[in-house]
């Protein structure tokens, strides 16, 4: 008898000893950011801008363009872009190169840049919105710097995991200026359920191993990063969430419990037909820049 329960006890072992190690494994691949090299030149933004280089508020050296506005008359407003996952500052989903062109003729001054482990800015890892406030909050002092304008007059329009990010950054700054996201999600543990086995190429049984291991591993607390709750404490804000219906990385409730978290009546949900993450304004871009115009003009008024 007790033969058989020596064996079954090792054989516990060793599937315990399995599970734990692929999981290991898996979550340092996770949580890395796959570099994308820079494929467009500033001068398709336009030919004045200016590389700056800064540092996150816990350290980290970030890189980015500059792109002042046009004109003698200085700039009173700015905004700061935020890309996706390993995405870079101009080739990102949603086309940031195209949005800062629209932007700088509506009189904006623009910053794009690379959040941490991402395009050349410094970092390993992604900290799927827990770390990410850290690099957006520099990004805005910094246009408030270039400007002169205080930080409440410096919009920011994230997508995807730079959509959550910018969310995120509100619960550590409420005082940051207009906030448009795209495609970004409204809990990041929903995420993981809903498409972690599809990403990490894992059955969804190594789910909870995953997470447990990137939190003792990496310090990333997925628990911790749920927007949601955020746009729900801050019912003094507005926010413009724009969310394609076909999304199948997002999926378009996510957009829909981010307008419904919202008892702003100034906050906005536009779901978009005909288009897939992040493709919102790829698909439709004059209703994307001229929405985004309008939301921004008015909580700038």
């Amino acid at each position: 008898m007790r033969r058989p329960l020596r064996v079954l006890g090792v054989l516990v072992l060793l599937v315990v000893v399995g599970y734990l190690g692929i999981s290991w494994k898996y979550a340092d691949g996770v949580t890395r950011v796959t570099r994308d090299p820079l494929k467009k030149t500033p001068a398709y933004v336009q030919a004045t801008f200016e590389d700056v280089s800064f540092k996150s508020r816990d350290g980290l050296t970030l890189k980015g363009w500059w792109f002042p506005a046009p004109g003698i008359v200085a700039a009173t407003k700015a905004a700061v872009l935020v890309h996706g996952k390993d995405q870079n500052r101009i080739d990102s989903q949603f086309d940031p190169g195209r949005i800062a062109r629209f932007l700088l003729a509506d009189g904006w001054s623009v910053l794009l840049f690379e959040m941490r482990g991402h395009g050349q800015s410094d970092g390993l890892r992604w900290g799927l919105g827990q770390y990410e406030p850290n690099d957006i909050l520099a990004a805005i002092d910094l246009a408030a710097q270039k400007t002169g304008q205080p930080r409440g007059r410096i919009a920011t329009i994230g997508e995807s995991m730079g959509g959550g990010s910018v969310l995120m950054t509100v619960g550590k700054d409420p005082s940051i200026g207009p906030i448009v996201v795209d495609s970004a999600y409204a809990s990041v543990p929903v995420v993981v359920n809903e498409v972690g086995p599809d990403y990490s190429g894992l059955p969804a049984f190594f789910t909870p191993g995953l997470v447990l291991a990137s939190r003792v591993l990496y310090g990333i607390d997925i628990d911790s990063v749920v927007p949601v709750d955020v746009v729900r404490a801050h019912p003094e804000r507005a926010f413009l969430f724009i969310q394609c219906v076909d999304d199948h990385t997002i999926a378009m409730h996510h957009g829909v419990d981010l307008k419904t978290a919202s008892a702003n009546p100034g906050t906005e949900l536009w779901l978009v037909k005909d288009c897939g993450h992040a493709k919102a304004f790829t698909t439709h871009p004059q209703e994307w820049q001229d929405r985004v115009l309008a939301f921004l003009h008015r909580e700038l008024k």
